[in-house]
């Protein structure tokens, strides 16, 4: 066997055996119904194209998970095995780019282990409705690989023509144009005018989507400007040192986190620009691009906050840790070339891959379903509003209402002002036979939400139940005007009114 494909099956090895346990996964309550059974590319490719949903653009990643339904049903086992395709394939690009760069089969296989099996990864590559970030990162990949190539007419559409695919499959592609004039530096290539033109209209091609995807996320709420020092020493030591890793880092939890510690929102940021200046300044410039692409990848996410419920996310290390692979690649090469340090080399490699392994196989298998999720969530946000009333619906999904009410009442009572999360209590209650205890939380839902028809219902069902066929009428009514096409309300209104059998 050629040893380069040697390296790549050992690789590969690697990979499978870290996340054996995402194959053994099912679906979550955490967006993969979205993005898979209320897919609108279901309804053919035009409705995929159509606008932006959840807050991005992504038609490619929605086209990708509705072929998988399409051709091998709705059972999680084939989204899962796509993701872990993807992320082995991006795991054989990484080594063929740092291999092209470097010179060294043997420092690309150091840098793409690490990168493969870092733990931060995990998010991406076993959460389906992550697909996104592995198609985006696919072709950013293969953009790189193929601008590496002498510049010709055919160089040319091929980069523009991935980097449109990566586009397509995630907004976070935008650095493209940014990363190649950085890669020009890195191989002391002098780009003529005709590449320079051509990323211009790259960088042109960029801004639209830009715009597009603040406008997508706009419209799902606002955008939450962070403070970018805080950001950028979270995912820089998350990146050195992957502990603590979580599927949900709420929001206000996190910014308090950052705000009670100096150090801790300051020093990772400082060392990494230390870092950089000193290999820029040694004239090492393999690890100068690696920390620059690094930096060039997270930067968007450290400066603004997407709309939802978390402020960073471990997902959006993906592209970003492929720069600080480099980076270790090339360390390691220097380490690798003397016969001395060579074996030391060897063994802090692989035992560093064999600890980032064992912590991988660990975050794939959180996300087997929706209660070990939200479990893992909760062991480091007990009190986090989301992940009580995910973790609520996941029992209420198995049938297992008594253990959902307790992560109701903590989710109500961290965020009082969620009318969803009142309507959820206030209906477990009342289907429990505990109609005058239902009643202040339903009420609670319909005063925060007047068009909440689905909250009104049960508001009426409740008072029914207390013998209030008055206020059962008015609850249903209301129901009915907030949403006139609500069929439970007019069912249950004409059910009110419907005369009594004669005796």
């Amino acid at each position: 066997m050629p040893r380069r494909a040697l390296l790549l099956s050992l690789l590969l090895a690697a990979l499978g055996a870290a996340y054996l346990p995402a194959l053994r996964a099912g679906y979550t309550n955490w967006d993969d119904a979205d993005y898979v059974f209320a897919n609108p590319a279901l309804k053919g490719p035009a409705a995929a194209f159509a606008a932006p949903r959840l807050g991005h653009y992504h038609p490619l990643s929605d086209l990708s998970l509705a072929a998988v339904t399409r051709l091998a049903g709705e059972s999680p086992f084939p989204q899962h095995a796509v993701n872990l395709l993807l992320h082995a394939a991006n795991a054989v690009l990484l080594f063929l780019l740092l291999a092209a760069l470097l010179g060294s089969d043997a420092a690309a296989l150091a840098g793409a282990a690490l990168w493969a099996l870092h733990p931060a990864n995990a998010e991406a590559a076993a959460w389906i409705a992550e697909r996104k970030t592995l198609l985006c990162a696919f072709f950013y990949l293969a953009a790189l690989l193929a601008y590496l190539r002498p510049p010709s007419a055919r160089r040319t559409a091929a980069v523009a023509g991935l980097f449109l695919a990566a586009l397509l499959s995630k907004a976070s592609a935008v650095t493209l144009p940014l990363a190649l004039p950085a890669l020009d530096w890195l191989l002391r290539r002098r780009p003529d005018k005709r590449a320079l033109a051509w990323n211009g209209l790259l960088l042109a091609a960029a801004a639209g989507f830009a715009l597009l995807a603040a406008a997508a996320q706009g419209g799902q709420g606002r955008l939450l400007p962070a403070g970018g020092p805080g950001l950028f020493s979270f995912y820089a030591a998350k990146a050195v040192w992957p502990s603590g890793l979580c599927a949900l880092y709420p929001y206000r939890e996190t910014l308090a986190a950052l705000a009670a510690s100096p150090l801790l929102r300051l020093l990772p940021a400082a060392a990494f620009a230390a870092g950089l200046a000193l290999a820029a300044r040694k004239g090492r410039r393999e690890e100068t691009f690696g920390l620059l692409f690094f930096a060039l990848n997270i930067l968007p996410f450290a400066l603004i906050v997407p709309v939802g419920p978390a402020l960073t996310a471990d997902r959006y290390l993906y592209l970003p840790l492929a720069g600080l692979a480099l980076a270790a690649a090339a360390v390691f090469k220097t380490l690798y070339g003397s016969p001395r340090l060579r074996p030391a080399a060897i063994a802090a490699a692989a035992a560093l891959a064999l600890f980032f392994g064992t912590l991988t196989a660990g975050r794939a298998a959180v996300w087997r379903s929706s209660v070990t999720l939200w479990a893992s969530v909760l062991k480091a946000y007990p009190a986090s509003s989301v992940a009580n009333l995910n973790m609520a619906h996941a029992l209420l999904e198995r049938g297992e209402t008594a253990p959902a009410l307790p992560f109701l009442l903590t989710a109500v009572r961290s965020d009082p002002g969620n009318p969803g999360a009142l309507y959820d209590l206030g209906t477990l209650l009342a289907r429990a036979g505990r109609a005058a205890e239902a009643l202040p939380p339903l009420k609670e839902a319909v005063r925060l939400n007047p068009g909440y028809a689905p909250a009104w219902n049960n508001l009426g069902l409740a008072e029914l139940e207390l013998g209030r066929p008055a206020a059962a009428r008015a609850a249903f009514l209301a129901a009915a005007a907030a949403d006139p096409a609500y069929a439970p309300a007019r069912a249950n209104l004409a059910a009110l009114e419907k005369p009594a059998p004669a005796r």
